[in-house]
């Protein structure tokens, strides 16, 4: 029996895709972004794992910038602008409403490799150890926690970065970002399992106190090779 390319795809498809899909590919990314504000203004809770980068809400302006740039090289210089402001004001938002009540909490598990690796060499470190800094004053918010996931650890699920976002109607919203573009789902066993591993990785990572003494520790190494004065400021 001859299997055609069409009925292999179809195969490859779940039974039951309602209630998620792709939001957009990978070229496009500002109204991504404005809908990412959009869930991060009416969501309760927050839970964010990236092993390759700071998330998206910690950002400095510069940071992002350089990450827009790596992720997408040949993007013209007034997009990457464009969406570096989109970023901020959505960071922005965020940090007003860690005043707000509705929101309960948020948690970023953030992988080693961020946090040791300087995505803009010719930078020198200089952003990169500006946004360490602004990790740090982060760090001490009481509705924001902030840990670091060891290199050395073997991720749960292998995972590489997610998001869960929880709204005051019990809706929860995962979300995700490949090479291929975003992908979101609300579906009740997607939801759990990224809960479920959200919670091993937690246990698997760095304690919050435990992440600010290796953000500090890394800070001072570079300031060692900088010959520069060891004193965070």
């Amino acid at each position: 029996m001859t299997v055609n390319a069409q009925e292999i795809i179809k195969n490859l498809r779940a039974p039951d895709q309602r209630n998620m899909g792709r939001i957009e590919t990978a070229e496009v990314g500002a109204d991504n972004l404005n809908r990412l504000s959009s869930l991060d203004a009416l969501a309760t809770t927050v839970r964010v794992f990236d092993s390759n980068v700071i998330p998206g809400n910690l950002q400095t302006p510069n940071y992002s910038a350089a990450v827009i740039h790596a992720a997408h090289p040949k993007l013209p210089h007034y997009e990457v602008r464009r969406r570096v402001l989109i970023k901020e004001e959505r960071a922005r938002a965020f940090l007003r409403r860690t005043f707000d009540e509705q929101l309960i909490g948020a948690w970023f598990i953030i992988g080693e490799r961020a946090i040791t690796r300087c995505i803009d060499m010719e930078d020198e470190g200089n952003m990169h150890a500006l946004q360490l800094r602004h990790l740090l004053m982060l760090a001490t918010h009481a509705k924001i926690s902030i840990q670091v996931m060891p290199e050395k650890v073997v991720t749960p699920a292998l995972a590489e970065q997610f998001a869960l976002y929880g709204m005051d109607d019990d809706q929860r919203v995962g979300y995700v970002e490949t090479i291929m573009g975003s992908w979101y789902s609300t579906r009740l066993d997607d939801v759990a399992k990224l809960h479920s591993t959200f919670s091993d990785i937690v246990r698997e990572a760095m304690s919050p106190d435990s992440t600010q003494m290796f953000i500090r520790e890394v800070l001072a190494s570079w300031r060692s090779a900088k010959n520069e004065s060891p004193e965070l400021t």
